[in-house]
Protein backbone atom coordinates (compact mmCIF):
# COMPACT_ATOMS: atom_id res chain seq x y z
CA UNK A 1 0.00 0.00 0.00
CA UNK A 2 1.14 3.22 -0.96
CA UNK A 3 -0.32 6.91 0.15
CA UNK A 4 -1.96 9.37 -2.34
CA UNK A 5 -2.21 12.29 -1.27
CA UNK A 6 -3.28 15.56 -3.23
CA UNK A 7 -5.91 16.62 -5.08
CA UNK A 8 -6.61 13.00 -5.67
CA UNK A 9 -6.84 12.30 -2.21
CA UNK A 10 -9.42 15.43 -1.14
CA UNK A 11 -11.35 14.35 -4.49
CA UNK A 12 -11.88 10.84 -2.64
CA UNK A 13 -12.62 11.85 0.82
CA UNK A 14 -15.08 14.60 -0.71
CA UNK A 15 -16.63 11.20 -2.92
CA UNK A 16 -16.75 9.80 0.27
CA UNK A 17 -18.23 12.52 1.95
CA UNK A 18 -21.10 12.88 -0.43
CA UNK A 19 -21.82 9.07 -0.54
CA UNK A 20 -22.42 9.40 3.21
CA UNK A 21 -24.61 12.33 3.30
CA UNK A 22 -26.69 11.14 0.58
CA UNK A 23 -27.12 8.00 2.27
CA UNK A 24 -25.24 5.90 -0.34
CA UNK A 25 -22.86 4.47 2.39
CA UNK A 26 -24.54 3.57 5.79
CA UNK A 27 -22.97 4.57 8.85
CA UNK A 28 -23.41 3.38 12.42
CA UNK A 29 -21.36 5.88 13.83
CA UNK A 30 -22.85 9.96 13.72
CA UNK A 31 -21.35 12.04 10.21
CA UNK A 32 -20.36 14.18 13.01
CA UNK A 33 -18.51 12.20 14.19
CA UNK A 34 -16.12 11.09 10.99
CA UNK A 35 -12.67 13.41 10.77
CA UNK A 36 -12.76 14.30 7.32
CA UNK A 37 -9.80 16.56 8.07
CA UNK A 38 -7.83 13.57 8.99
CA UNK A 39 -8.79 11.21 6.00
CA UNK A 40 -5.89 8.71 4.84
CA UNK A 41 -6.33 7.76 1.61
CA UNK A 42 -3.84 4.46 -0.07
CA UNK A 43 -3.29 2.81 -3.03
CA UNK A 44 -3.89 -1.14 -2.40
CA UNK A 45 -1.81 -3.32 -4.41
CA UNK A 46 -3.48 -6.58 -5.37
CA UNK A 47 -2.94 -9.70 -7.24
CA UNK A 48 -5.12 -8.19 -9.52
CA UNK A 49 -6.36 -4.63 -10.15
CA UNK A 50 -5.33 -1.98 -7.89
CA UNK A 51 -7.84 -0.47 -5.75
CA UNK A 52 -7.89 2.62 -3.89
CA UNK A 53 -9.06 3.08 -0.13
CA UNK A 54 -10.01 6.62 1.99
CA UNK A 55 -10.42 5.33 5.61
CA UNK A 56 -11.62 8.39 7.66
CA UNK A 57 -10.95 8.41 11.63
CA UNK A 58 -14.72 8.27 13.81
CA UNK A 59 -14.28 10.42 17.01
CA UNK A 60 -16.79 11.30 19.46
CA UNK A 61 -17.16 8.09 22.11
CA UNK A 62 -15.50 6.17 19.88
CA UNK A 63 -11.84 4.98 20.81
CA UNK A 64 -9.07 5.81 18.93
CA UNK A 65 -8.64 2.94 16.03
CA UNK A 66 -12.30 3.51 14.84
CA UNK A 67 -12.78 4.76 11.51
CA UNK A 68 -15.18 3.83 8.32
CA UNK A 69 -12.74 3.05 5.07
CA UNK A 70 -14.53 2.85 1.77
CA UNK A 71 -12.73 0.81 -0.85
CA UNK A 72 -12.70 2.20 -4.72
CA UNK A 73 -11.90 0.01 -7.74
CA UNK A 74 -9.65 1.26 -10.69
CA UNK A 75 -12.68 3.03 -12.40
CA UNK A 76 -12.99 5.19 -9.29
CA UNK A 77 -16.52 3.45 -8.42
CA UNK A 78 -17.07 2.28 -4.46
CA UNK A 79 -16.74 -1.77 -4.05
CA UNK A 80 -17.06 -2.00 0.01
CA UNK A 81 -17.17 0.45 2.83
CA UNK A 82 -16.10 -0.94 6.25
CA UNK A 83 -16.45 0.31 9.46
CA UNK A 84 -15.02 -0.40 13.18
CA UNK A 85 -16.04 1.07 16.34
CA UNK A 86 -14.71 0.60 19.79
CA UNK A 87 -16.13 1.98 22.37
CA UNK A 88 -17.11 1.00 26.39
CA UNK A 89 -19.69 -1.65 26.55
CA UNK A 90 -21.71 -2.54 29.51
CA UNK A 91 -19.13 -4.73 31.64
CA UNK A 92 -16.38 -1.70 31.16
CA UNK A 93 -14.58 -3.13 28.57
CA UNK A 94 -13.39 -2.22 25.03
CA UNK A 95 -15.88 -3.38 22.74
CA UNK A 96 -15.39 -3.71 18.98
CA UNK A 97 -17.62 -3.49 16.45
CA UNK A 98 -17.36 -4.60 12.58
CA UNK A 99 -20.13 -3.37 9.72
CA UNK A 100 -19.59 -4.31 6.15
CA UNK A 101 -21.39 -1.81 3.68
CA UNK A 102 -23.65 -0.60 6.62
CA UNK A 103 -24.17 -4.52 7.68
CA UNK A 104 -23.29 -5.41 11.42
CA UNK A 105 -20.50 -8.52 10.70
CA UNK A 106 -19.27 -8.83 14.23
CA UNK A 107 -19.21 -7.55 17.90
CA UNK A 108 -17.24 -8.30 20.26
CA UNK A 109 -16.84 -7.93 23.67
CA UNK A 110 -12.58 -7.98 24.68
CA UNK A 111 -12.19 -8.51 27.91
CA UNK A 112 -9.44 -5.52 28.18
CA UNK A 113 -10.30 -3.16 30.61
CA UNK A 114 -11.69 0.52 28.47
CA UNK A 115 -9.19 2.94 28.66
CA UNK A 116 -9.81 6.48 27.03
CA UNK A 117 -7.71 7.90 24.14
CA UNK A 118 -5.30 10.04 26.82
CA UNK A 119 -4.52 6.52 29.08
CA UNK A 120 -3.70 4.82 25.68
CA UNK A 121 -1.23 7.51 24.60
CA UNK A 122 0.17 7.69 27.90
CA UNK A 123 0.56 3.55 27.77
CA UNK A 124 2.42 4.12 24.83
CA UNK A 125 4.53 6.68 26.09
CA UNK A 126 5.26 4.11 29.32
CA UNK A 127 6.14 1.29 27.02
CA UNK A 128 3.95 -0.93 28.89
CA UNK A 129 0.65 -3.15 28.60
CA UNK A 130 2.02 -6.10 26.25
CA UNK A 131 3.28 -8.09 28.52
CA UNK A 132 0.35 -7.15 31.33
CA UNK A 133 -2.54 -8.70 28.48
CA UNK A 134 -0.64 -11.84 27.96
CA UNK A 135 -0.99 -10.84 24.37
CA UNK A 136 -0.09 -13.35 21.67
CA UNK A 137 2.81 -12.98 18.88
CA UNK A 138 0.94 -11.42 16.39
CA UNK A 139 -0.39 -8.38 19.22
CA UNK A 140 3.44 -8.08 19.56
CA UNK A 141 4.39 -7.95 16.39
CA UNK A 142 2.35 -4.80 15.71
CA UNK A 143 3.41 -3.03 18.74
CA UNK A 144 6.75 -3.21 17.51
CA UNK A 145 6.14 -2.09 13.84
CA UNK A 146 4.00 1.12 15.06
CA UNK A 147 5.27 1.52 18.00
CA UNK A 148 1.73 1.89 19.75
CA UNK A 149 0.97 0.35 23.46
CA UNK A 150 0.05 -2.85 23.32
CA UNK A 151 -3.62 -2.09 24.06
CA UNK A 152 -3.33 -0.20 21.04
CA UNK A 153 -1.91 -3.15 19.04
CA UNK A 154 -4.67 -5.61 20.56
CA UNK A 155 -7.59 -3.27 19.43
CA UNK A 156 -5.75 -3.31 15.98
CA UNK A 157 -5.32 -7.42 16.10
CA UNK A 158 -8.94 -7.21 17.67
CA UNK A 159 -10.58 -5.12 14.58
CA UNK A 160 -8.52 -6.68 11.76
CA UNK A 161 -9.21 -10.46 12.55
CA UNK A 162 -12.78 -9.93 13.82
CA UNK A 163 -13.95 -8.61 10.26
CA UNK A 164 -12.04 -10.04 7.89
CA UNK A 165 -14.53 -13.13 6.90
CA UNK A 166 -16.08 -10.46 4.22
CA UNK A 167 -12.91 -9.99 1.46
CA UNK A 168 -14.05 -8.17 -1.41
CA UNK A 169 -14.90 -10.04 -3.83
CA UNK A 170 -12.39 -12.09 -5.54
CA UNK A 171 -9.59 -10.64 -3.29
CA UNK A 172 -8.10 -11.49 0.13
CA UNK A 173 -8.68 -7.65 0.41
CA UNK A 174 -10.11 -7.00 4.06
CA UNK A 175 -11.42 -3.51 3.80
CA UNK A 176 -11.55 -3.66 8.51
CA UNK A 177 -7.73 -4.35 8.34
CA UNK A 178 -6.82 -1.66 5.92
CA UNK A 179 -8.69 0.42 7.85
CA UNK A 180 -7.05 -0.42 11.30
CA UNK A 181 -3.45 0.29 9.74
CA UNK A 182 -4.27 3.52 8.56
CA UNK A 183 -6.08 4.38 11.97
CA UNK A 184 -2.78 4.59 13.51
CA UNK A 185 -0.21 5.37 10.43
CA UNK A 186 2.92 6.30 10.46
CA UNK A 187 4.69 2.29 9.45
CA UNK A 188 4.92 0.72 5.94
CA UNK A 189 1.39 -1.25 5.81
CA UNK A 190 3.34 -4.40 4.66
CA UNK A 191 5.13 -4.38 7.46
CA UNK A 192 1.95 -4.74 9.52
CA UNK A 193 0.06 -6.75 7.26
CA UNK A 194 3.30 -9.24 7.50
CA UNK A 195 2.37 -9.65 11.44
CA UNK A 196 -0.75 -11.40 10.40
Amino acid sequence: MTQVGGQAAGHLTDVVSAAVTSGEIATYAPEATLSLDEAKVYAVDTDGPTYTSVTIPVAGDYSTVSNLTVLFDYKGEIVQSGETLISRNDAGNFNISNFADGELVKSNDTDLAFMTNAQLVEEADQGTGVTTMGTASTVACVVSVLGVSGAVGYLIVGACAGACTVPVVGTAICVACIGAYAAVGGASITAVASCF
